[in-house]
């Protein structure tokens, strides 16, 4: 089930992406330019995802370990 809400992450991920890039772009052509501030997007999705697959481990190894 875990990879694919990862999946389902990931594609999201790629369709917001592509959709900033469209959205920055047409700003840009209305000379308007965007700042990016904060961190950037693959740094949050490795974060996510990072925090996602540990706490799975986590509840792996507290809840599984015990019933076996």
């Amino acid at each position: 089930m875990l990879k694919y809400i990862t999946l389902a992450g990931i594609i999201y991920f790629f369709y917001w992406l592509f959709k900033q890039k469209l959205r920055n772009r047409k700003l840009a052509e209305q000379g308007i330019v965007v700042e990016h501030k904060g961190m950037r997007p693959v740094t949050l999705l490795s974060i996510v995802l990072l925090v996602m697959y540990g706490g799975y481990m986590l509840y792996f190894f507290i809840f599984e370990t015990q019933t076996g």
